[in-house]
Order: C-alpha cells, then structure tokens, then sequence
C-alpha cells in the first residue's frame, strides 16, 4: 500500500468503526416490499422465534425445544414438529467475519479488513437503529470465537471490540475455512435470523454450499465479497509493488506469461464465489477497498440479488476496454 504509515487503513480501529454510526442513519435493512422477495429478513417479516403468538409448526430439528412439540402435527403426520412463535420486537443478525491472512491486503485505500470491519458495523449500526441485537463470529487465523446478539448500543460496543480484536495479525496462525464457521454457526443460531457473511472467500472448503443452502432453510443471508483492485483487474503492464504491513513483493505485469497466470487464478476465484455462493441461493454484493463504501452498500442493499451480475458485467467492460488498449 501507498500509505502503510496510516495505521486506519491497515488496522481495524475502534475509532473507525464507531464512526459508522452516522453514515447508517440513512441505512435501512428493511422496506416496504412483500417477504416473498429475495432476502426476506430485508424486509418488515417479523423474527420468527419462540414468542407470545404462534406463527406455525415445522419439521423438527436438533436444538429445537422439544416443550414446543406440535404433538397434533406430530401425530397426524408421523413426523416430529415443533412450533414457532411470532417474536413482538427483535431480530438476532449474526455478522460472520473473515479474518484469515488474505484479508491483509490492499493496494489502494486500505487493507480488505479494514473495508470488512467497516462493513459490517455499517450494517450492524442499521439494524441496532432497528431495533434488532446483534452478534459477531469471527473465523481465521485464530479460530472461531463468537459473541451472542445483544441489542443496543451494548451490543454494538461488544461487536466493535471483537472486531478489533479478531484483526491483531499473529504470525504462523493456521487459517480457518468459511465452511467450520458456517458449521459451527448451525449448532447455536435460531430460526429467523439474518447471517451477513463478510470475507473474501478465499478459504471456503468443499461443504460451504451445502451448509448455506440448510442455514438458508430458516433464515436469510447475505454477503459481501471484499476484494481489491488488484485481486480481480489485470494490470497494465508495468511494475508493481505491494505491502502487507510487513514485507513488500513486486509484480512485473510486462511478462505475458505472469499476465496469463494472473488472469487464470483471478477467474478461477471469481468462479468459486459464483458456485459457491451466489448459486447456493445467497446473494453477494462485491465491495473493493477502492469504493466509496457507505454509497456502495446503500445502492446495492436495495436489490441485492442484482449485484453480482451488476458486478461481472462492469468487469468484462473493463477486461475488453484494457484488452483494447494492449492491443
């Protein structure tokens, strides 16, 4: 980076992430549109958890209660069933944060954790402004660690501290795969709630889709792909230096055979984000460290499932427009 001296561009601050408060004000999680559509715990559909009103019974599942067993259903079905109440106010949100060693990397702004962190207290400051509790997994370099949705502002200072935490680089740390946390997430989150997935998914393993598509069953999730200028735009050919905090390494874009191989991995990652995510049902909304983050988010929560595309379209513009110029 251009700037490493800047410690808010490649550490995650408190100071920062507080700051988000006030670009959340306009920041809604919610409309007025119909729950039928893509990602209904964007919309006013209430928690469905265990309340005062019944809402309806479902099949059973490991962790349910079982003093809520639908014994009627039960019984006229042959299949277990429990019953699900309608919640009056809040909405556990479960921010899932990347925090492997790929995320300490940037070569404009700042790092892609630094963007993540601010992300994801953007979105979380909007849904305290709701009224709904937020809660923070963080999986990576030092494991899985989790902090329970809380409301309030409380629960903001209790996210904001575990972020701030979760960035401290710690060398020789072993990474952590998207696919443990998303595993781990099963065993203690409630029907009902929003997972907002946060990371660069570079770390993903063979079952991600097959754990997001059964969280997908009750709950609604969204992600947001982090990434940087340099990870999905190849190049002009030239000379290129890059920092990580620590160490420096330089790219020669002028050799055809490195332009290739850039070329090949960056679309193989692509390609795994669209397989894995975006084709298991959730929607991925790209954010670079480059963008104007709060205008970013604010733009494509709207209709997130259009994003992806919005996103691969600009990139192929881009890819034949520099092609254009190699030429």
């Amino acid at each position: 980076m251009s700037s490493t001296s800047n410690k808010s561009a490649t550490q995650v601050t408190a100071k920062v992430l507080v700051q988000q408060q006030a670009h959340a004000k306009t920041l809604s999680l919610t409309s007025r549109k119909k729950a039928s559509s893509a990602i209904s715990g964007l919309h006013d559909s209430r928690f469905r958890g265990r309340g005062m009103d019944y809402q309806e019974s479902r099949v059973y599942q490991a962790g349910d209660d079982i003093r809520n067993m639908d014994w009627l259903v039960t019984a006229r079905t042959g299949t277990a069933h429990t019953k699900l109440f309608q919640e009056e106010r809040e909405r556990p949100i479960h921010i899932l944060m990347d925090t492997n060693t790929s995320m300490a990397f940037g070569t404009r702004k700042e790092f892609k954790s630094v963007t993540a962190a601010k992300a994801a207290s953007l979105l979380a400051w909007a849904a305290v402004k709701n009224g709904d509790r937020v809660g923070v997994m963080s999986y990576g370099k030092n494991g899985i660690h989790h902090e329970k949705p809380v409301g309030g502002k409380r629960g903001m200072m209790r996210l904001i501290a575990h972020l701030v935490q979760a960035d401290i680089h710690e060398a020789d740390q072993q990474g952590t795969l998207l696919e443990e946390a998303l595993k781990r997430l099963r065993t203690i989150i409630r029907p009902g709630s929003l997972i907002i997935i946060v990371s660069d998914f570079y770390h993903l393993g063979k079952d991600v889709k097959r754990h997001l598509i059964q969280l997908k069953k009750h709950n609604d999730v969204l992600s947001l792909f982090i990434t940087d200028e340099f990870e999905i735009h190849t190049p002009l050919p030239g000379v290129y230096g890059v920092n990580n905090g620590e160490k420096s390494v330089v790219f020669n874009t002028k050799k055809h055979n490195d332009v290739e191989s850039m070329q090949k991995r960056q679309n193989q990652h692509l390609d795994n984000v669209y397989e894995n995510i975006q084709k298991s049902g959730v929607p991925v909304i790209p954010i670079l460290t480059s963008d104007k983050l709060q205008d970013k988010i604010k733009q494509a929560i709207k209709v997130p499932t259009a994003a992806w595309s919005v996103f691969r379209n600009s990139l192929d513009t881009k890819q034949d427009n520099i092609g254009g110029i190699n030429g």
